[in-house]
């Protein structure tokens, strides 16, 4: 009978007869004890002295032996399907494992990591299992991912991740921003510059994807965009003293790549003063055409020069081509013969008489003097003629009457 060490029956314990002697059946054999789950017996088996009487038999509890169980987490990149860091830890069968993923996920998220699934964590409070095999917790982890570009800049060289110094680095920022150049050059026939170049430039730029744990761009064949479609024309200016070989460059499509024009200038025409043979008169002016201030590539309307002495077939000259020279032909200017002086008469002063006195006479009738009758005549000539103008008149509109 099996009993605890105080004596008392253990329950539910089994309580086996004594086999029968074979040899003398007034004897009870010799009996093994039955195990029981949790106890030791003292004594392996029982030989009864009595064979009618129960034999207590005294077991001690045991402790049972704690098995030791292995659990591993393991951090899983789930872009690539490696490992990325695993820990183990050990404990009884039984027990709580002792373990947090909060570190480690930390860490990995300041290495550009983003967590899916805690797989640990989500099994609520796991504890060593009895199973014989080791448990295994998974942590799922993906690539956080980050914009670069205009509206997103980001210094290049430097961390994508500022808590990880040695991880991946920004992109060059010709990587997604450059900028192309729509040149005009101004020269003169030679080639050599004649004012500065008018530049225009286009800025390309695109938005860019980087792979915030790998530094991988995810996004390489990203269209590009221009801040603008087409160049603006170009005036082309007036330089005095030269003619452009156009007035206008059309504004381009913007492109990437730089564009590039050349504006030749030449040198003007002149005024080439000549004599009625055709020959250049030496030494005399021989002026430049005008400038068309509103036309780069004419000239307008331009004074012949003053030569003394010589009188030109045209006063101004209007270019054909702009870069000819126009011979005018001068003519010398004819001066007049002129007649020999006479010599100079001296000067006579008329000697003038003293009018002589002639005493007035009285005409006979009327004792007046001679130049009052004078006077009178003449006087009634006059009367005369008015009379006469007079009744002309009258006449004359009697007439029209």
């Amino acid at each position: 009978m099996p009993v605890d060490p105080e004596g008392n029956p253990i329950p539910d314990a089994p309580n086996p007869q004594y086999p029968n002697d074979p040899t003398d059946p007034t004897k009870g054999g010799t009996t093994p004890v039955p195990e029981i789950p949790g106890y030791r017996p003292e004594v392996p088996s029982v030989t009864p002295d009595k064979p009618g009487e129960d034999t207590p038999v005294k077991y001690v509890p045991v402790t049972p032996e704690k098995h030791v169980q292995t659990a591993k987490i393991v951090y899983v990149d789930t872009k690539t399907g490696t490992t990325i860091e695993s820990d183990s830890v050990t404990g009884n069968v039984g027990d709580k494992i002792d373990y947090s993923t909060t570190s480690r996920i930390t860490e990995l998220i300041k290495k550009g990591y983003v967590l899916i699934e805690d797989g640990f964590t989500n099994a609520g409070t796991p504890v060593y299992n009895d199973n014989g095999e080791e448990q295994v917790f998974v942590v799922k982890l993906g690539h956080g991912t980050e914009p670069v570009g205009p509206n997103n800049p980001h210094e290049p060289g430097t961390p994508i991740n500022p808590d990880d110094p040695n991880g991946p680095k920004w992109p060059a920022k010709d990587d997604y921003m450059k900028q192309y150049t729509s040149t005009v050059h101004f020269v003169d026939g030679n080639g050599n510059k004649l004012r500065d170049d008018d530049i225009q430039t286009s800025t390309w730029t695109r938005t860019l994807i980087v792979d915030k744990v790998t530094g991988e761009v995810l996004n390489p064949s990203e269209p590009w965009k221009s801040d603008i479609d087409d160049y603006a024309t170009v005036k082309v200016p007036v330089i005095e003293g030269y003619y452009a070989d156009r007035a206008t460059v059309p504004g381009e499509t913007a492109q990437q790549r730089d564009l590039e024009t050349t504006v030749t200038y030449n040198k003007i025409g002149k005024i080439v003063p000549v004599d009625p043979n055709g020959n250049p008169i030496p030494n005399v002016p021989t002026p430049q055409y005008r400038n068309d201030p509103n036309d780069p590539t004419k000239v307008i309307v331009t004074d012949t020069p003053d030569i003394p002495g010589m009188i030109p077939e045209t006063r101004s000259v209007t270019p054909g081509e702009p870069g000819v020279d126009t011979p005018v032909v001068y003519h010398k200017v004819e001066t007049p013969e002129q007649k020999p002086e006479q010599p100079a008469q001296p000067e006579v002063t008329p000697v003038v008489n003293d009018p002589v006195q002639t005493p007035a006479t009285e005409l006979p009738q009327t004792g007046d003097k001679q130049g009052n009758a004078l006077a009178a005549i003449g006087a009634s000539i006059v009367a005369g003629m008015l009379g006469l103008m007079g009744f002309t008149k009258k006449k004359k509109d009697e007439k029209d009457f």
